[in-house]
């Protein structure tokens, strides 16, 4: 008990003194970098070695995303038949693999627009898997206790890669060609997939029952969700907040270089002070933790988001103060959605039973991530009808809805992590019924 007391006081040497899930968390990190890199390179070199069309490279950018919700469901099932940590090992060298591909073929020429979309598809397949998997390996690496700081350390690299990434890429981009870079990516996969072989969990996930079917496996998850009151909220407010996420961004530059008039620096202020805020959210919510207890520090992460969508309300042309308020508002919403996963994730670990892990992150990130495309075409026909003005409001004052939503749900009475460990015990006894 005082090394789970000393490691939430010390989060920071948290890694450092567990090998096990340090090895995990740099084989995550380099993963989250390298898929950054891959988001660039793609739609790069597709331009600029293959000519491709606008609408050749919409369709691989939507194809690099497709797999989430192609194979999201079908991929938590089968997460749960094999050993997590062998799913991360294979599709890391899977996507090596693609990735060392294309700069061999690209300098042979005999890259062709098809294969990138093939390689596009397979590496975000193989993306699905491995972020489905990590999260079932997690569990068997640390102690309970340590899941919210473990999910910190985690969040803080997707943060920081999700910030930082874009820029690492652009500077490569300007030191190497498009086909070298992919090739470095390639080699990213490389040694995530070493750090992850040296992990040594100690405690497998047992793979699910081997006579149920595959639709027996998919039922038990999303019924798992549905009849587990905290997973219910998760998936609801989750989804709700990415589609009015979603949404925002279909509109946002268009009303901030428009209807607000900003420079091109001005805008990219704005959208550094987002990513900052994701990276404050993970740094401030141990405090927060500490002085409200995980449920209230739950219902902050979407109070901050709805404060935020109201400053991007009141903001209105484009003097120094007008930059200051967007920025402030787009700040507070992207630094609520680490405050919110940290935690929920955590919870959602600790009280889903180990043999439905996998189905259950995956029909979470289904339903919670199913959002994402309509929103995005929400906010589009909503700006088109209406304006980017009228659109900004509707969506600003949406976010307040997810508040709402954590202060009637039973979120906000969690305290502490070991309020919920009692609930996985129970659940881990009716293995038998759930796993049907």
């Amino acid at each position: 008990m005082d090394d789970v007391v000393s490691a939430r006081q010390k989060w920071w040497s948290f890694a450092v003194e567990r090998p096990n899930f340090r090895r995990l968390w740099c084989a995550q990190s380099i993963s989250v970098f390298g898929s950054q890199i891959t988001l660039i390179a793609f739609p790069l070199i597709a331009i600029s070695l293959l000519h491709a069309s606008v609408s050749e490279v919409g369709i691989l950018s939507a194809l690099e995303r497709a797999p989430f919700l192609v194979f999201g469901l079908v991929a938590g099932v089968l997460v749960d038949r094999w050993r997590p940590r062998t799913v991360l090992i294979v599709t890391d060298w899977i996507r090596a693999v693609l990735l060392g591909l294309i700069p061999v073929a690209a300098f042979s020429d005999a890259l062709t627009i098809e294969w990138l979309f093939f390689i596009a598809f397979a590496v975000g397949s193989c993306t699905v898997f491995f972020d489905i998997a990590y999260q079932s390996v997690l569990t068997s690496l640390v102690e309970p206790g340590d899941l919210l700081t473990a999910n910190r350390w985690l969040e803080t690299s997707r943060s920081v890669a999700e910030m930082s990434g874009p820029g690492v890429a652009a500077g490569l981009l300007k030191v190497v060609s498009v086909p070298v870079s992919i090739a470095v990516d390639a080699l990213s996969f490389v040694f995530s997939a070493l750090f992850v072989h040296s992990t040594r969990p100690t405690e497998p996930v047992p793979p699910a029952p081997r006579d149920s079917s595959l639709w027996s496996d998919f039922k038990a998850g999303l019924r798992f969700v549905r009849e587990t009151s905290f997973l219910r909220w998760n998936a609801v407010i989750g989804a709700t907040w990415n589609l009015l996420y979603q949404a925002l961004l279909a509109v946002f530059f268009v009303h901030l270089a428009r209807e607000l008039r900003l420079s091109a620096a001005s805008i990219a202020i704005v959208v550094l002070a987002g990513s900052v805020g994701a990276v404050l959210g993970v740094l401030v919510m141990g405090t927060i933790n500490r002085w409200c207890g995980l449920g209230r520090g739950i219902v902050l992460s979407m109070c901050s988001a709805g404060a935020g969508g109201i400053l991007l309300v009141t903001a209105d042309g484009s003097s120094l103060l007008a930059i200051v308020v967007v920025a402030a508002g787009f700040m507070l919403i992207n630094a609520s959605q680490p405050l919110f996963n940290v935690n929920v994730i955590s919870i959602r670990q600790m009280i889903t039973p180990d043999h439905l892990m996998g189905r259950t992150t995956a029909a979470i990130r289904f339903l919670v991530w199913g959002t994402l495309p309509v929103g995005a075409l929400v906010g589009g026909f909503l700006g088109e009808a209406f304006g980017t003005r009228s659109t900004i409001a509707v969506l600003g004052g949406g976010y307040l809805i997810p508040a709402l939503m954590t202060m009637i749900s039973p979120l906000r009475r969690i305290r502490d992590i070991s309020d919920v460990g009692i609930e996985k015990k129970q659940a881990n006894s009716q293995q038998g019924v759930l796993g049907a």
